[in-house]
């Protein structure tokens, strides 16, 4: 797993690629975490991902919670990577509409998973 951080005035962008599964976990969390501390919004971008999982699927999931407490944007770039939207899938995270803390309208998995 590779993570690259570029800061942009308050937004931070952040490429994952490689593995981003529950291996890695403690990793991912931790990068989340730091970029959504250091800017108001925070894109994140996929590049050369060759497996993810669960674990991956509900750290988003997670992360972008808290963007939504702290009154954060966390968005998700596309192109998404197709293992990426399999294990979203396959896990049914796809929604039609947030959860109940989504007041920003802003639920990452609303839209782009088909």
């Amino acid at each position: 797993m590779d993570m690259k951080k570029k800061v942009a005035s308050k937004t931070e962008v952040v490429t994952f690629s490689g593995d981003l599964t529950i291996e890695n976990a403690q990793e991912l969390q931790k990068i989340l975490l730091a970029a959504m501390d250091n800017a108001a919004e925070l894109l994140l971008t996929f590049e050369n991902v060759t497996a993810t999982d669960l674990t991956f699927v509900q750290l988003l999931c997670s992360a972008h919670r808290t963007a939504v407490r702290s009154d954060k944007i966390m968005k998700l770039a596309s192109p998404r990577p197709e293992v990426l939207m399999a294990a979203v899938r396959e896990t049914g995270f796809i929604r039609e509409k947030g959860c109940i803390l989504d007041t920003q309208a802003s639920c990452i998995w609303k839209e782009g998973w088909q």
